[in-house]
C-alpha cells in the first residue's frame, strides 16, 4: 500500500494575497512530529437543555459549536539556529493564519489566530521543535473550492434551427400582414429564474449571492426554499441597479454584508427580509425576481462547504 503523507501549509495573512508568507511542513524542511497534532480530528458541541416539569427527559434548547484551539508540533530538518529564527519570524501575534491540510487526496483548511508559541532549540542530537497553537473562532474545516451556481445557465436547452419559407416580417402590434409570415431564427434555450443549491458538507453553511445587472433592475429579491417548499431565506433590497452594477448579499460575513458596487446598502434592505440565515446539509431551491427588469438580472449564488474534519 502506497503511503499518503500529511502535508500542512500555513499561510500568514499579511494582506498581500499571493505574496503572503508561507511555511510548508511536507517533510523537506519542516515535518509534523508523530502525534504532533491536537484537536485536528473533529470539533466539540455544546447542547443546552431544559428539564420537563411533567415528563421524563429534557427539551433541547440550543446546540452550537464553540471556538476551538488547535496545536501542532513541527520539527526542523535543517540548521537548528536558522530554523529557530525562521519560526520566530513567521509565527507572530496579531495575525490571522490559514492552515491547509492535504491528506488522502483531499485538501481542507481552517483559519485561526496565534494563541501560543514555544520554540525549542534542541541539542546536537535533536532538531529544533516548534509547538504552535492557534485559536479558531470558526472551528469548522472549509472546502478549498467555493461552489457557484449560475442561475441564468441553470436550465439550458438544446436548440434547433428553423427557416421560414415565406417573407421575413416582424409585424407591428394591431397590424395585419397579408399571408403567412415568420421571422427566421434559432431557438437556443430558456432562461430560468430558479436553480438548485446543494450543501454537501457536514454542517450548515452560509451563502453569498452576487447579483449583476445588464440593464435597469429595480428592487431585486432572492429566496431559498427547502425540500418542503418553506422559505429559509427571503431578502429584497430596495435599490435601482443600472447596467454594470453589482449587488452582493454575503451571509457568511459577520454581520451579514449587503453592498452595491462595494458600498454598504444594508439600510436599504426591505423590512421583514432575512438578514441571518444558514443553508443546512442537503438540497435547496433558489429563486430570484425583481419589481422590474428581472430579464436584465443575473444571480450567482455560492457556498463554501464546512466539515467537521479533514
Amino acid at each position: 500500500m502506497s503511503k499518503s503523507p500529511l502535508v500542512i501549509e500555513i499561510e500568514r495573512d499579511d494582506g498581500l494575497g499571493e505574496e503572503n508568507p508561507r511555511l510548508l511542513a511536507d517533510g523537506t524542511r519542516w515535518r509534523v512530529e508523530v502525534g504532533g497534532l491536537e484537536n485536528f480530528g473533529g470539533v466539540t458541541y455544546e447542547v443546552a437543555t431544559q428539564a420537563y416539569a411533567q415528563y421524563e427527559g429534557s427539551l433541547p434548547m440550543r446546540e452550537r459549536t464553540p471556538e476551538q484551539d488547535r496545536t501542532m508540533v513541527l520539527a526542523a530538518r535543517f540548521d537548528r539556529a536558522e530554523a529557530r529564527d525562521e519560526a520566530m519570524a513567521f509565527f507572530i501575534p496579531h495575525r490571522e493564519y490559514v492552515v491547509r491540510c492535504s491528506l488522502l487526496g483531499r485538501t481542507r483548511h481552517f483559519t485561526g489566530r496565534q494563541y501560543a508559541l514555544k520554540v525549542e532549540l534542541g541539542s546536537l542530537a535533536l532538531p529544533t521543535r516548534v509547538t504552535w497553537t492557534c485559536l479558531c473562532t470558526q472551528p469548522f474545516w472549509l472546502s478549498e473550492d467555493e461552489h457557484g451556481y449560475d442561475l441564468a445557465e441553470a436550465q439550458r436547452r438544446r436548440g434547433f434551427p428553423f427557416v421560414s419559407l415565406v417573407d421575413r416580417v416582424a409585424p407591428e402590434p394591431e397590424s395585419r400582414v397579408a399571408g403567412p409570415s415568420h421571422v427566421a431564427g434559432f431557438i437556443v434555450g430558456i432562461v430560468s429564474h430558479a436553480t438548485r443549491l446543494v450543501n454537501g458538507g457536514h454542517v450548515p453553511t452560509y451563502p453569498r449571492f452576487t447579483i449583476s445587472a445588464s440593464g435597469e433592475v429595480r428592487n431585486p429579491s432572492v429566496r431559498v426554499l427547502d425540500g418542503s417548499g418553506a422559505a429559509v431565506l427571503d431578502v429584497t433590497v430596495l435599490v435601482s441597479m443600472q447596467d454594470g452594477d453589482e449587488l452582493v448579499l454575503d451571509f457568511e460575513s459577520r454581520p451579514t454584508s449587503i453592498t452595491l458596487n462595494g458600498e454598504n446598502v444594508s439600510h436599504l434592505v426591505k423590512p421583514g427580509s432575512t438578514l441571518a440565515a444558514s443553508i443546512g446539509v442537503g438540497r435547496y431551491d433558489v429563486e430570484w425576481s425583481a419589481e422590474s427588469g428581472d430579464a436584465s438580472m443575473q444571480v450567482v449564488p455560492s457556498i463554501r462547504e464546512r466539515y467537521t474534519g479533514i
